[in-house]
């Protein structure tokens, strides 16, 4: 399997006022969580090919990215698909977010690239340091399960006899916590160390669950919303 080749017989001169400079002209590419993007497409990629994306390969790409997720490199998996007929312009509402699903389906699976992304080395200190202290650490993140998990574990947010006694119970993914009552939300606020494939809505229920808790709440991130959320 690879990705589609594009030679420089794929492009057309573009006028910039003194010469003319060939740039590619490929179907729009979209890019994003490998489940997510696998759920979206029909169509595989095979060299020049396009072949039908049946379960069976669907579930033979999933595998391979959690392998790349959970191994030894813990792997940052991000998919890319091509629409290879897309909607003209004048055909989409953009104005209308509810149908955003609509312009992306149908799609033709090209490839997954894996990232690696490895934990600052004083990262384990750190969260041993919190232990110790009585703090409960706790990973939100948009990445795959797999890999927050794996990650998880190596910088010892679970431990592994937290490990043995719960599991993939450590973790939970946005749609998993969307699926369960607000009353076991809020205990699996208490317990989870590890919620991944999250949404900012996500964290903000979760920081709103915390603090109903009588917990002190801190988050550590790099995106200012989370600041917003805390503040609520």
């Amino acid at each position: 399997m690879a990705v589609n080749e594009a030679s420089l017989g794929d492009t057309r001169p573009v006028d910039t006022g003194d010469t003319a400079c060939p740039i590619l002209t490929l179907p729009p590419l979209h890019q994003g969580a490998p489940e997510g993007i696998l759920e979206r497409c029909n169509w595989l990629r095979v060299n020049s090919l396009r072949v039908p994306l049946t379960p069976s390969l669907r579930e033979q790409l999933l595998g391979v990215v959690r392998s790349w997720g959970s191994g030894r490199d813990t792997l940052r998996c991000l998919a890319m698909a091509t629409r290879d007929s897309p909607l003209r312009r004048e055909q989409l509402s953009l104005e209308d977010t509810t149908k955003f699903s609509l312009y992306e389906s149908d799609l033709t699976f090209v490839g997954c690239v894996g990232m690696l992304d490895p934990p600052r080395k004083e990262v384990v200190g750190a969260v041993r340091m919190c232990r110790q202290a009585g703090i409960r650490v706790i990973m939100i993140t948009g990445d795959n399960k797999g890999t927050a998990l794996a990650i998880c574990r190596r910088v010892g947010i679970i431990t592994a006899e937290e490990d043995m006694e719960r599991g993939d119970s450590g973790g939970l993914t946005g749609r998993e916590f969307d699926e369960l009552p607000p009353a076991m939300q809020r205990e699996a606020c208490r317990t989870v160390r590890c919620f991944a494939r999250v949404e900012p809505a996500h964290k903000s229920r979760i920081v709103e669950y915390l603090q109903s808790l009588s917990d002190i709440t801190a988050m550590v991130s790099c995106h200012r919303n989370s600041f917003i959320q805390l503040s609520r």
